[in-house]
C-alpha cells in the first residue's frame, strides 16, 4: 500500500500519534506500565493486539524484548514501550487494518 508523503508525515510526526505512544500521555501505555501483575512480554503482545490485532511473532518477541529491556541513559523500559508502540502505528500491517 502506498501512501503519500503528507500521510506518511502526519503518522510519523502528527500529534494523535505522538500522545498515542507517549508513556505520560498515552492513556494505553499508562494503564500497562501502572499495571505491575503484566510482565514486558505481556505487555508486548498487548500492544501488537491493541494495534495489529494480532499477537508477535516469535522472532519479534526476542528481538522486541531485548529493546524493551536494555535501558540506556536517556531511554527506560516505558520509553521502549512507547518506541515500539509507535513502530506498530506506523507500520504498513496497522495501516492495512485500519
Amino acid at each position: 500500500v502506498q501512501t503519500s508523503i503528507l500521510q506518511s508525515l502526519l503518522m510519523m510526526n502528527g500529534s494523535f500519534v505522538d500522545q498515542a505512544t507517549s508513556p505520560k500521555a498515552s492513556m494505553t501505555l499508562s494503564a500497562l506500565i501502572e499495571a505491575p501483575f503484566f510482565s514486558n512480554a505481556e505487555r508486548l503482545e498487548i500492544l501488537y493486539m491493541a494495534a495489529l490485532a494480532r499477537p508477535p511473532r516469535p522472532e519479534e518477541a526476542t528481538e522486541l524484548l531485548t529493546y524493551i529491556e536494555e535501558q540506556t541513559p536517556d531511554r527506560d523500559w516505558k520509553q521502549s514501550l512507547g518506541d515500539v508502540y509507535w513502530a506498530l502505528l506506523n507500520s504498513s500491517e496497522f495501516l492495512l487494518n485500519h
